[in-house]
């Protein structure tokens, strides 16, 4: 059984997007982008935004992942699963929205965003 935030995915959910919290957001556009190379590979592949070629995220995992990711622990992405697993990996190029972390103050500042109190 699946625990965790994939286990409150409906049961016939292919994969969900998976994105980072400091991630202000590739624009609507892009995850369209990212669910239609997905559903093409019909939701056996990972599909991965990158940035200049350079890996990032939004990413979307397949089901066949589901029960490693539950088993996960701390602070660890799927990285290793992905890469370890043998599936197909799509990326996706999608520019900057792939990269950009707004994690501290000055990141978000730098982004445009701005912080009140």
């Amino acid at each position: 059984m699946v625990e965790g935030g994939f286990g409150g995915l409906p049961g016939g959910a292919s994969g969900p997007f998976v994105c980072l919290g400091a991630l202000p957001g590739p624009p609507p556009a892009d995850f369209d982008r990212l669910a239609d190379a997905f559903r093409k590979a019909e939701g056996r592949a990972v599909v991965r935004a990158t940035c200049n070629g350079k890996r990032g995220n939004p990413v979307i995992l397949p089901r066949s992942l589901f029960e490693a990711v539950a088993r996960l622990e701390g602070d660890t992405g799927a990285r290793h699963l992905v890469e370890s697993e043998g599936l197909d990996v799509i990326d996706v190029e999608i520019g900057q929205g792939a990269s950009l972390d707004v994690d501290t103050p000055d990141a978000l500042e730098r982004a445009g965003g701005l912080l009140q109190g």
